[in-house]
């Protein structure tokens, strides 16, 4: 075997010019094979960077303008960019002359219905980690849309959109009906969700008529037929599940500038990470998308800390703009006055700090216990729960029904400001925390009521949220489906323990007995405009709540506060305004 011999000076410039990058701490992807717009993957090239980077601990690694080609396979199995345990360190895409993300990371994948996709980009354990400048999309894109041009009563049919794919065998997942001429969603509940399509797949299955090219797609179903007219607009998704962007156990992480065009699951999730940035982060439908994600735009789990969210902008997804929670638990066995066996209904859990707080509830009352020790320990039927001693003895009423709170997995402080809301199919902002401000927003075309204060006892998802504040938003056409049994603008209510999360049930009626739950406590609504509503604000077994100084515009029910149910409750100087 022959050996070309490499002059001296290439080594010696070479090897220089790593030095530089280490020591400049900023690497290019270009550096090491990941080119934008030529169609080929770049995953491998990305991960030697990624792996270059942990070896000289660079703080930066920077993208071209353009579109990387994620080639994954099998989404279901295969994460295109997996980052571990890599702290203080920016992944940077480049800008426009706009200031917008130029730089696109698109999923290339193999197409199914009904993908529980894993994610495009996965960052765990980092701490101080930064994302700036880049777009989020899949092709083919995993959502489409069209307009009804022709509806018999038992079929219906459909002229896909340009730039919206036409996959014949599709399913109609997260399905809603939009009004084209103001682009906006008609009031009206969806036409399909989630697993309720899975019961009926052969009837909910999409074909092409004729050639693909003439864009046509038609749908055997009476059900849905008496649901939309011609001349709607049709938009659906091919699952209902997934992940896309996901941040696990990241400490002060900051995202800004980052958008997602198209989403197979839930746009972003961040799950047990404590202090969070957000700015300028986008979920949005473009040229004549009008899906863009069948989950939430940003959900928020578990997470510590503090959380600000500006300049958010979420539009076209099917459930939540965003949900913030954290999950209550149960009593399983108490071992001795220090000691006990917590469970949690469903779902995954993450670590309760030495010297967090567990509250157990008594009625209208908590009792908040410090945590000395804490270990995972699983039930006999496989329940993911927690053996805690505290510092304090638990108290004498605590049996296996009692409420308990996981301070833990609760935000300290959580704010959402100069965002803005639009066609949401669920509910903008679902806040299940203590400590929140809710300032200087618009929330339009919200199907549930746009903002929910409240926990979901049955779904195990809380806390119970005090000390809230929500100041000087704009709030239109929402809440035409009720959300835990509120609707329009603005609810502050817990779901109950027997309660569905979505329901068309009369709102309670006044003076029937109630199904109580902790109180929702010291909730301040000032200097908000709701316009065109049948609920402005619906306010249920509440402590502490004073809402004044909002304007209500063409408004049916402006506030449903019972003073029964609200104990304390100061309502002064709201304006009301109704069209004669």
């Amino acid at each position: 075997m022959k050996f070309r011999k490499i002059p001296v000076f290439i080594v010696l410039f070479a090897i220089m010019g790593q030095m530089v990058q280490a020591q400049d701490k900023v690497v290019q992807v270009a550096d090491f094979g990941a080119v934008p717009n030529d169609g080929r993957c770049d995953m491998a090239a990305i991960k030697r960077a990624l792996d270059y980077v942990k070896t000289v601990k660079a703080g930066e690694l920077i993208f071209d303008a353009g579109t990387y080609d994620l080639f994954v396979g099998d989404a279901g199995k295969n994460i295109a960019i997996d980052i571990q345990s890599l702290d203080g360190f920016t992944m940077t895409g480049a800008t426009d002359a706009q200031g917008q993300p130029a730089t696109t990371l698109l999923r290339h994948y193999e197409f199914r219905n009904s993908l529980s996709a894993r994610p495009i980009l996965h960052v765990d354990k980092s701490a101080n980690f930064r994302l700036q400048n880049f777009i989020f999309d899949n092709n083919p894109r995993y959502s489409t849309a069209g307009e009804v041009i022709a509806n018999d009563g038992q079929t219906i049919t459909v002229k896909i959109f340009e730039g919206n794919p036409v996959i014949d065998g599709v399913v109609f997942y997260t399905g809603n009906a939009w009004d084209m001429s103001t682009k906006t969603l008609k009031k009206q509940p969806s036409l399909t969700y989630g697993s309720d399509v899975d019961k009926k797949k052969e009837e909910m299955t999409w074909r092409v008529v004729g050639d693909p090219a003439d864009r046509t797609m038609k749908l055997n179903s009476a059900a849905i037929a008496s649901k939309v007219v011609v001349g709607d607009g049709i938009s659906w998704s091919f699952s209902w599940d997934g992940r896309q962007v996901v941040f696990d156990m990241c400490k002060d992480l900051f995202v800004e500038n980052v958008w997602t065009y198209n989403a197979i699951g839930f746009a972003m999730e961040a799950r047990a990470c404590e202090n969070i940035t957000a700015r300028k982060v986008k979920v949005i439908a473009p040229e004549n998308q009008l899906l863009v994600s069948p989950r939430d735009g940003w959900k928020l789990f578990a997470n510590r800390g503090n959380v600000l969210m500006d300049e958010i902008y979420m539009e076209g997804v099917r459930w939540d703009g965003q949900n913030v929670h954290g999950s209550f638990m149960w009593p399983h066995e108490i071992f001795n006055k220090k000691t006990i066996w917590l469970k949690k209904k469903r779902g995954v859990t993450y670590p309760i700090q030495i010297g967090s707080k567990i509250g157990f509830w008594e009625g209208d009352t908590e009792t908040v216990l410090t945590v000395e020790k804490a270990e995972h320990k699983m039930t006999e039927k496989k329940e993911r729960g927690f053996l805690l001693t505290f510092k304090e003895d638990i108290p004498d009423f605590v049996n296996e029904e009692t409420l308990c709170q996981v301070y833990a997995w609760n935000i300290d402080n959580y704010v959402l400001s100069n965002s803005t809301f639009r066609n949401i199919a669920g509910t903008a902002n679902l806040i299940r925390n203590t400590n929140v401000t809710i300032k200087n927003n618009t929330f339009d075309h919200i199907m549930y009521t746009a903002v929910v204060i409240g926990a979901a006892i049955r779904q195990g998802e809380g806390l119970v949220p005090k000390d809230v504040r929500i100041e000087n938003n704009t709030i239109s056409h929402s809440g035409w489906v009720p959300r835990f049994k509120t609707r329009g603008a603005i609810g502050v209510r817990n779901q109950r323990i027997n309660e569905a999360p979505d329901t068309v049930e009369p709102l309670r009626k006044h003076g029937e007995e109630r199904k109580s739950s902790p109180p929702i406590q010291n909730v301040y609504i000032a200097g908000n405009t709701v316009t065109d509503c049948e609920y402005g604000i619906v306010a249920d077994e509440t402590k502490e709540l004073v809402i004044e100084k909002n304007k209500f515009i063409n408004v049916k029910n402006a506030l449903d506060v019972h003073p029964d149910y609200n104990d304390g409750a100061r309502i002064a100087d709201n304006e009301i305004r109704n069209k004669e």
